[in-house]
């Protein structure tokens, strides 16, 4: 071997060494975890703590057990060691890996101390961070406000900073949480600074996400087309990135919009994907919501058993994960599976399951929605005395929701107005670490027990005033809404005559016609993308089309505007018989015949047309003056009618009309025939001779169970004057038998027969 040679084996055998040290180092970079682990094995205690802390940061949201396993170590060696700054990273990371495991509660005290004790230090970078994922906890215990304040406080200081990464994901989290309370304006506000942000920065995921959570705003305002175009804009960056929760994420969301513009083939391919993803990643939350989304569809297509499976597997995730609440709306859905099939039994089985959550967790909004899917079970089984307790039930816990809701607004307000001293008292010792200087100031900030009291009143009122002010600013498109509910098509709304329970009837004059007065009845805003009562709305008006009759009201027009159904009918002035009867003066025998034979010959022109009525009560009926004709009888709203050619539109668990006025067969086996209006009509001459109901309880299954066992007082033993003719007729309409009510014919002669006596005997 020549030296020349040896020269050039040498060098290579540097080069080899060089390049195994470099390939060394590199697998080090690549695999921080060994490096760390490396590091710890040989570490004193002291310098453990903060390769734990390291490796906890690192594991966090891949591993967050062993996560939580390293800063639970962390922190006890820096306790010992009075180490401040290692229990500050060790409850920092205690705190998120808690959160990734989806423990915020368990989580927020330990990030909360892990704030305090970065501010205590000094370190505004940590202190902001700390506060941002604050936010996201608070957020995750339901505490909206108090989660935004801590938002603003962690982009005060990134903004002061001038940390451009920390401002986008201090801005990213407000979008978020302004997104969650409704203030659509902000949060696009915000993601969209934050995304112009990660831009500039380059960051892919910050784009990602960015991107997602912009989708989710216009997702909540139904503008599905544009959520998914910034879905699809996000999912090609996750995919790149690897990330594949996100990417699932984003996957379920896509299928989502699909599915609320009813493509649910492309819907289900989404969610297909997501499930798979889910599944490949072990990661649960991901699979139960591609899971849940599937039997979305599959019960919309009516393939019952494929949405159950899924819904049973979602029942199976959700134990492992636990939380008993998520599991609750599983039950529901699996009952209402059990309802469509007819399997009222099934159904009841699992709603048990359901209440018992609710009662456990005394959520009044899951037991709302437990006794309403109960009602309904209980309806399809014939049993209508528990279907009405249950309906009873339902509306007591909705009532108490809406007092809890109340509660709540008053308890966020407060927790805002004190997070905004203490949001204050940080920023006074975050600008100078001199806490001793800065105590005096600190002092001042806090409020006595009285002035506290008077502090929040005073904030209570300045955040109304600020609310209605910031939505005027805000949201001019509302401001307009409501401009244009000043008109319905070429009608404008004078003033509100009446309001119901499918629609509100307003005073309004056709603006194209000479100002010509009409009634104009609206569907409900919160009921006009409900499509049983749309149809029932379109039905009332059909109905009511067919019908033309001097004792019924009169339609004139009915249409669509700004996709509220609307039917514009004769504007009526006079009382209703129950104002009739709610003065406690009897009336006079002759006018309770005139209007039992108007009404008698109304019903019979509604039967005629094959047409029931339903819901026949004083308050659907009006006395007008009409031409000089005083006491003109006109009967109103047919929302709940039914004809031969119309399918039953009633809301399964919901027994419609009012209780006192039902016949007995409506309220046992839902048989509804001409003689059922006949039985009502027979109770509103019984009320309007007597003034007193015939069926009277404190509750309205005392009533029910008056209805179906009890035969009514004679009216004649409560009103002397009464004919006994008279009297026998109003008993023999409110026969349990449908059978022995008189036809309509046979009613209308022997109502004749009475007023020609009675005219005679004046």
């Amino acid at each position: 071997m020549t030296a020349k040679t040896r020269v050039r084996c040498v060098l290579l055998g540097v080069a080899g060494l060089i390049a195994l040290a470099a390939a060394a180092r590199a697998g080090q970079a690549e695999n921080p975890v060994a490096a760390l682990e490396q590091r710890l094995a040989v570490a004193s205690e002291k310098d453990q703590i903060g390769i734990l802390n390291e490796l906890a940061a690192l594991l966090a949201r891949r591993d967050p057990r062993r996560a939580l396993e390293l800063g639970r170590r962390a922190l006890g060696l820096a306790e010992q060691h009075k180490d401040v700054r290692g229990q500050a990273f060790a409850h920092k990371n205690l705190g998120l890996s808690l959160m990734v495991l989806e423990r915020s509660a368990e989580g927020l005290p330990h990030m909360q101390r892990a704030n305090e004790l970065f501010t205590n230090l000094g370190d505004r970078p940590e202190t902001a961070r700390t506060f941002g994922f604050c936010g996201i906890m608070l957020s995750a215990g339901g505490k909206v406000w108090p989660a935004i304040n801590a938002g603003q406080g962690a982009l005060a200081i990134f903004r002061e900073l001038g940390d451009t990464k920390g401002t986008a994901a201090a801005t990213n989290n407000l979008g978020v949480l302004f997104n969650t309370v409704g203030d659509y304006q902000k949060a696009l506000e915000y993601n969209l600074e934050s995304l112009r942000l990660e831009e500039s920065l380059g960051r892919k995921i910050g784009i990602a996400n960015n991107l997602n959570s912009v989708g989710n705003i216009y997702s909540q305002l139904r503008d599905h087309l544009k959520a998914r175009d910034y879905y699809v804009r996000a999912l090609p960056l996750f995919e790149e990135l690897g990330e594949k929760a996100g990417t699932a994420k984003v996957l379920n969301n896509i299928g989502n919009t699909y599915e609320k513009l009813e493509q649910d083939g492309e819907a289900l391919k989404y969610f297909e994907r997501a499930l798979a993803i889910g599944r490949e990643i072990k990661l649960r939350v991901i699979e139960a919501d591609a899971l849940n989304n599937m039997g979305i569809v599959f019960k919309k297509r009516q393939r019952y058993d494929d949405a159950l499976s899924r819904y049973f597997r979602v029942v199976e995730l959700k134990k492992e994960i636990g939380g008993s609440p998520k599991l609750a709306d599983t039950y529901h859905n699996i009952a209402d599976i059990y309802l469509l099939e007819k399997r009222p039994d099934d159904a009841l089985a699992y709603l048990e399951k359901a209440l018992a959550i609710g009662k456990d967790t005394r959520s009044n909004e899951a037991l709302d929605t437990v006794y309403l899917l109960m009602a309904q079970c209980f309806e399809a089984k014939g049993d209508y005395r528990k279907a009405y307790e249950n309906q009873v039930l339902s509306s007591e816990a909705r009532a108490a929701m809406l007092d809890q809701q109340r509660n709540r607004t008053i308890a966020e307000l407060q927790e805002k107005y004190e997070a905004d001293a203490r949001k204050r008292q940080i920023e006074l010792l975050g600008k100078d670490n001199d806490l001793l200087k800065k105590d005096g100031e600190i002092r001042r900030l806090e409020l006595g027990r009285t002035r506290l009291l008077a502090g929040l009143l005073l904030a209570v009122s300045g955040l109304a005033v600020g609310a209605i002010l910031l939505l005027f600013r805000r949201f001019r498109y509302l401001v307009s809404f409501w401009r244009k509910r000043s008109y319905v098509g070429h009608y404008k709304i004078v003033d509100t005559i009446a309001s119901g329970g499918m629609g509100v009837v307003y005073r309004a004059v056709d603006v194209s016609h000479g100002a010509r007065p009409f009634a104009v009845k609206v569907i409900r805003d919160e009921l006009s993308d409900d499509p049983m009562v749309r149809k029932r709305f379109i039905n009332e008006a059909a109905i009511v089309d067919q019908l033309h009759h001097p004792n019924i009201v009169r339609i004139f027009e009915r249409g669509e505007h700004d996709g509220k159904l609307f039917i514009a009918m004769e504007l009526l002035d006079g009382p209703s018989l129950a104002d009739v009867i709610k003065r406690g003066e009897a009336v006079p025998i002759r006018l309770c015949l005139d209007v039992m034979a108007q009404l008698a010959d109304a019903i019979a022109k509604i039967h005629s047309k094959g047409i029931v009525h339903r819901d026949l009560k004083p308050e659907n009926v009006m006395l007008v003056e009409t031409e000089g004709s005083k006491n003109v009888v006109k009967l109103l709203d047919f929302g709940l009618a039914t004809t031969q050619s119309l399918t039953r539109l009633t809301q399964t668990g919901m027994i419609l009309g009012t209780i006192a006025y039902l016949p007995p067969e409506q309220i046992t086996d839902r048989s509804v025939t001409a003689a059922s209006d006949l039985y009502s009509l027979g109770v509103i001459a019984y009320e309007l001779l007597t003034l007193q109901k015939p069926f009277l309880g404190e509750t309205p299954v005392d009533i029910i169970k008056h209805v179906l066992d009890h035969e009514p007082e004679a009216p004649a033993r409560i009103r002397a004057d009464i004919p006994g003719p008279l009297n026998d007729l109003v008993l023999e309409m409110m026969s349990k038998d449908p059978a022995s009510r008189p036809s309509d014919a046979a009613l209308a002669i022997r109502i004749e027969e009475l007023r020609l006596a009675e005219h005679a005997g004046a």
